[in-house]
């Protein structure tokens, strides 16, 4: 992916105005033609499937049957594609499935639904008994941190290990989102295409280059979706939660690392030692000079920690 970005960035940089104008005019395609690169990188298909009363869009790579599965969870407000730099650096090592929660992504968005994460556990249980069947490794960033939590505490034999980057849903330790959150504000959500370059900036300390067509067609999406993440941001903070979450790590069975960009500004990476106190067999790292998504801003890091982590995991158990 690097090379083709930076073959897209000289393109660009060739022209002047009129380069930009083309680059705009055609962003959704040149858009759709990173992902497309990524994927078959990765060697991964986009696939769909129906789950209950949701429309379900995952990526899939070629592994299934040959490699231990890797189910991938992203976070608030993200999709499936947030995994193809890991999802690549991993091909060799894991059947991956990255998928869409619903309300994101290709994923059926109906407001009318919960989505606190306690449903989105339900709907990942009947997706991966769909589509795989076997027990699996589970990871998860940020929101799908959580949820990748629950689901181990839920259905522990499903669980081989899980691997929680910067995860959600504790926040004993205030972080700078929390002081924009006590001031009415949410920086996750974005109203205005213009804030995309301030959102990027506070989310990630190492930030990857993206040229400007996919830097606009993600702000883009991103905007035309701010509805959709008010309802699922207030379904998973203001509605009355049917678990205790700090309970339900207890009861997690399955080997945990609890990994955390040591400068995220959205979840305060002080928080992973609770998480270790509250996991039965669970360990932590910490990425330096890094924010709030590894598997985008330290990619080769991370996958280096998920390969080594479930291997380890494999072998004692």
């Amino acid at each position: 992916m690097k090379k083709f970005i930076i073959a897209i960035a000289l393109i660009l940089s060739i022209g002047g105005a009129s380069v930009y104008m083309g680059g705009m005019y055609y962003r959704y395609d040149i858009y759709q033609a990173a992902m497309n690169h990524l994927a078959k990188e990765a060697n991964t298909t986009k696939k769909q499937t129906t789950v209950g009363q949701f429309e379900i869009s995952y990526l899939e790579n070629d592994q299934q049957g040959k490699k231990p599965t890797l189910l991938l969870i992203h976070g608030f407000g993200a999709y499936k594609e947030n995994w193809l730099m890991l999802a690549g650096l991993l091909k060799n090592d894991f059947h991956i499935i990255s998928v869409d929660l619903p309300g994101h992504g290709e994923s059926t968005i109906d407001l009318n639904n919960n989505h606190d994460i306690d449903r989105q556990v339900e709907t990942i249980h009947q997706f991966m008994a769909q589509v795989n069947g076997k027990p699996f490794h589970m990871s998860g960033n940020s929101m799908g941190g959580a949820i990748t939590a629950l689901y181990a505490a839920t259905y522990p034999d499903d669980i081989l290990s899980t691997v929680l980057l910067d995860p959600g849903f504790i926040n004993d330790v205030k972080s700078e989102y929390d002081h924009h959150l006590s001031e009415g504000k949410n920086p996750l959500i974005l109203e205005r295409v213009e804030d995309f370059p301030s959102l990027v900036d506070f989310v990630m300390e190492k930030k990857p280059y993206t040229p400007f067509p996919i830097a606009a067609v993600s702000a883009e999406k991103m905007v035309g979706r701010a509805d959709a993440n008010k309802k699922i941001w207030k379904d998973m903070i203001e509605s009355e939660h049917n678990y205790d979450f700090k309970d339900a790590l207890t009861k997690i069975k399955a080997p945990t690392l609890v990994a955390w960009g040591r400068q995220d500004r959205v979840l305060s990476a002080s928080n992973a030692p609770i998480f270790k106190s509250l996991i039965p067999n669970s360990d932590i790292h910490i990425f330096e000079d890094t924010g709030h998504a590894p598997m985008i801003e330290v990619p080769i890091q991370t996958a280096d920690i998920i390969r080594e982590f479930t291997a380890n995991s494999q072998r004692k158990s």
